[in-house]
């Protein structure tokens, strides 16, 4: 299904990771001391379909960066125009510029909760609504909502996933689950329940792999010290 039509429907997704960069720019001199500000961008991977969408959005004091709960496999709906990528979830909404494309295997489904908490935000088939027009238009990179009636929260629903929480000496090592990338340590992942494989890596050092199983509600820490060849 194309993806970059304006008419495009929204479409259920996957967070597949969500990193964060800051650089440090000096605004001036005084007396010899530079006075500096740091400039901080996000990087958000998506899983929709069988591709995974890679978009990035710099912070400013108007924006917000990423919920903290967008965590790798938390469901969102996506809506790709042109080179902008929209994400809507109950816990915030974003536009980012895409900035790579590339093929992956199929997403796992939507459960029937995660689809449900979806739909209480969920604005008419291929509408915009919740994005105001000069965002649509390309002022700022990240989506502010429009101002509306407040409407009640959503209730919580019941987990679904389970959380894996993955640590590695050395520190930022690449982290796989299944045969799939999902960043690097430390990192948060978020699994549907069942028997997962965890492979850990990192240039000059021997993989370290792992196999649990995942249950509901469940929340596990994983150490990895990976050996030097």
């Amino acid at each position: 299904m194309p993806m970059v039509a304006a008419d495009t429907p929204w479409l259920y997704a996957r967070i597949a990771d969500v990193s964060k960069s800051v650089t440090t720019k000096t605004k001036a001199w005084v007396v010899n001391t530079p006075i500096t500000e740091d400039e901080v961008s996000y990087t958000i991977s998506v899983h929709v379909q069988d591709k995974i969408l890679v978009g990035s959005f710099d912070l400013t004091p108007e924006e917000s960066a990423p919920p903290q709960e967008w965590t790798t496999n938390y469901p969102v709906k996506v809506k790709v125009v042109g080179d902008r990528l929209y994400l809507r979830a109950p816990t915030g909404d974003l536009r980012l510029h895409i900035v790579h494309r590339k093929n992956a295997r199929l997403m796992v489904p939507l459960t029937i909760d995660e689809k449900k908490r979806l739909e209480q935000i969920e604005a008419p088939a291929g509408s915009l609504v919740g994005f105001s027009e000069d965002k649509m238009q390309g002022a700022g990179n990240a989506v502010k909502p429009v101002e509306s009636a407040p409407q009640p929260a959503p209730a919580p629903l019941p987990p679904t996933m389970g959380l894996v929480n993955v640590r590695s000496t050395p520190y930022l090592s690449e982290v796989f689950v299944d045969g799939d990338s999902m960043g690097y340590t430390p990192s948060k992942v978020s699994l549907l329940p069942g028997k997962h494989s965890f492979r850990v890596e990192k240039a000059g050092y021997k993989p370290w792999t792992k196999e649990i199983v995942i249950t509901i509600g469940s929340e596990l820490t994983l150490d990895a010290s990976l050996e030097k060849k």
